[in-house]
Parts: C-alpha cells; sequence; structure tokens
C-alpha cells in the first residue's frame, strides 16, 4: 500500500491487518448479529490504535477468556458462546492491566449504560463510520 493512500484507505489495512490473527480472521468472514459486537470490536481496534496496549497482548487475553469457557463447560457446542463476550471480556481485562479502566468502574458504567432508554440507534447496528466534517466542527 503506498504512503499517499487516503487515510481511510490506511486505516481499514490497518484493521484487516489486525483481525487477520483473530480466528475466523479473515475480514471478509467476520460477522456481527447485534449492535453491541460490532461495537465492541470498534473500541478494542481502536483502543489498540490510540496506543492504550499491544494488540498481541489483546490476543492473549482473548485467548485465555475462550481457554477459561472451553475448560468450564462439558459441551463446546454449549449456548452460553458468545465470542464477542470473550472480546468484551478479553479488551476489559487489558484496559485494567494497562490503567485505563479501573475494575470496579467498569461494572457502574455498565449499569448507566443500561439504565439510559433505548433510542433509534440501540437498535441496530451502524456499519459506516461516523464522518465530521471539518467545515462545520466548532
Amino acid at each position: 500500500m503506498s504512503a499517499t493512500a487516503p487515510a481511510t484507505t490506511r486505516e481499514r489495512q490497518i484493521v484487516e491487518d489486525l483481525v487477520c490473527d483473530l480466528p475466523g480472521g479473515r475480514p471478509e468472514d467476520l460477522a456481527f448479529d447485534s449492535p453491541w459486537e460490532i461495537r465492541a470490536f470498534a473500541l478494542a481496534v481502536a483502543a489498540h490504535q490510540s496506543g492504550q496496549y499491544e494488540w498481541a497482548q489483546f490476543q492473549g487475553a482473548l485467548i485465555a477468556s475462550i481457554q477459561e469457557w472451553e475448560s468450564s463447560v462439558e459441551d463446546l457446542s454449549d449456548e452460553s458462546w458468545s465470542y464477542y463476550r470473550h472480546w468484551v471480556t478479553a479488551l476489559e481485562q487489558v484496559l485494567s492491566e494497562v490503567g485505563a479502566v479501573h475494575p470496579g468502574d467498569v461494572a457502574g458504567r455498565t449499569a448507566r449504560v443500561l439504565a439510559a432508554p433505548p433510542n433509534r440507534n440501540h437498535h441496530k447496528a451502524i456499519l459506516e463510520p461516523v464522518a465530521i466534517d471539518p467545515a462545520s466542527a466548532p
């Protein structure tokens, strides 16, 4: 990829490069069943891209979370399986380890988010990136 490629193209390539090492990691294979899943995915990638943690640290935490679940169930087709729940667990663990989020704050923040009334954007995933027109920014 050339250094003169548009920022969005470079950013998408960075995301593709990161997810290639995930289980089922080809970007075209990624599937999000619920809006929260794509948000969790985006949060993890954004935190990594902003320098909060190394991607290998997140991968290790994700693997550990999945292995812990596998050892706790008798049948791997158990209905409690959720790849993105492990994703969130790994993200919380890594952000806690680097001091970006205090473990006790997660429960409080979660409660506040869940207490907020749903609005028109909470029921479906928004798949397009949000863009701000620099001319309209304050």
